[in-house]
């Protein structure tokens, strides 16, 4: 008997202890999984703006060197690195001394020929008098002949003399053309020496500043007309009102930059500092270079401290392609896709599809699924190994910009 108690006893127990552990694995099994941990975000409206990146060097429209006209050795400077100069405005002075001994010799020449074309001036003349006094007595022996006054030998011989003065008229004549041929060319020679005389002074042939000043005082410098180098620069002037930058952009982003687009520039002398451009032309034209085509783009500073900026400096430069104000927006990174479809998760756990827009490489705009003030995970949750409980509506986190080949820029938020 006593037996038989112990025996209905045990086995209470187990039934008892086999009761309990199905309880609480039932209980655990229906307990729901704690949702993912981790930081979160709300979601909020604010900007977003999509951007072209390149870098180039800020060079001006307008840049002149300078070169001498004339061969000579500069004897003054009257400008330094730096300085402002208006339009026909007196750089460099070159050595006039032999410039000036040729002017004389070629004055010289033209008063002799001067001399020589009055002589034959005056030669022309008498022989017109003999021409026409020939003629008369011509007149006056042929009338005499008819009459029976004079001999017809002294006729003839009138006559004669006439056609020699003729002759000698004509002679006279081509004396005068070209004595006044020789007297042009002798002129153009003068001016010539003239001309030689004002190229000894070099002027400014555009307003603006001066970047580099290529000679001192003593230095030759060749002539840009008739050296076959093109002559010896003296220096460099650019108008710094008008500075531009030429970057090369990707041809992956050239289809979404157009002229007037804003542009930011960046330089390494001002960090702190965004100065303001605009897009003014875009080069219809692609280079390859290393296989990678890219498209020209030349951008305008029109920033009011353009001033501050440097011909030469490199630059960064950042095109708004476009812009858009007052949407949700959602960090890049709490974005998972699985195939086709985007999900975030909430702070519940839950998976919440969404449909999305453009990007700016950190925000993505959210355009269905989500609405302002919502709370999500900032980052996909990171699990551990897969368990048994794992795995239930629980899919890896993966990049939800793999496969869209977009090259977007860095700005943007809320």
């Amino acid at each position: 008997m006593n037996r038989n108690k112990k025996r209905y006893l045990m086995s209470g127990v187990a039934a008892a202890v086999i009761a309990t552990f199905a309880i609480g694995g039932y209980a655990w099994y229906q307990t729901p999984s704690k949702a993912p941990a981790g930081p979160t975000v709300e979601i909020r409206r604010g900007s977003l703006t999509e951007t072209a990146a390149a870098s180039g060097k800020i060079e001006p429209d307008v840049q002149v060197e300078v070169k001498s006209r004339a061969a000579g050795q500069v004897i003054e400077l009257l400008v330094k690195e730096g300085d402002h100069v208006e339009a026909g405005q007196l750089l460099v002075r070159l050595d006039p001394m032999d410039a000036e001994r040729k002017l004389a010799e070629t004055r010289v020449a033209r008063d002799r020929v001067k001399a020589d074309l009055g002589a034959a001036q005056a030669s022309l003349a008498a022989a017109d008098l003999e021409r026409k006094n020939n003629e008369v007595s011509q007149q006056i022996a042929e009338r005499s002949a008819e009459l029976g006054l004079g001999s017809t030998d002294t006729a003839r011989s009138a006559a004669h003399s006439t056609k020699v003065a003729g002759a000698n008229m004509t002679l006279r004549r081509a004396q005068v053309t070209a004595a006044q041929a020789q007297l042009k060319q002798a002129e153009l020679a003068v001016q010539d020496a003239e001309t030689r005389v004002k190229e000894m002074q070099i002027y400014a042939p555009i307003a603006g500043t001066v970047l580099d000043v290529a000679v001192e005082k003593g230095t030759l410098v060749s002539s840009a007309l008739t050296n076959v180098s093109g002559g010896s620069a003296v220096m460099t002037l650019a108008d710094l009102s008008d500075l531009r930058i030429v970057g090369a952009i990707d041809e992956a982003q050239i289809g979404r930059v157009a002229p007037g687009q804003r542009v930011d520039i960046r330089v390494d002398a001002y960090g702190d500092r965004v100065f303001q451009g605009v897009v003014d032309r875009v080069s219809p034209l692609g280079k390859e270079v290393s296989s990678v085509v890219t498209f020209d783009v030349e951008i305008v500073v029109n920033d009011k401290k353009a001033s501050l900026l440097r011909s030469g400096m490199s630059a960064d430069v950042e095109i708004v392609t476009a812009e858009q104000k007052d949407v949700l927006l959602v960090p890049l990174l709490a974005v998972q896709s699985a195939g086709k479809r985007r999900f975030v998760r909430l702070t519940s756990g839950e998976e919440r599809p969404i449909k999305t827009g453009a990007t700016d490489g950190t925000h993505m705009v959210v355009i269905e699924g989500l609405s302002e003030g919502d709370d999500v995970l900032a980052s996909a949750p990171v699990t551990g190994a897969p368990g048994p409980q794992q795995g239930q509506g629980q899919r890896g986190g993966q990049n939800p910009m793999r496969g869209m080949g977009m090259g977007m820029g860095s700005r943007g938020g809320r």
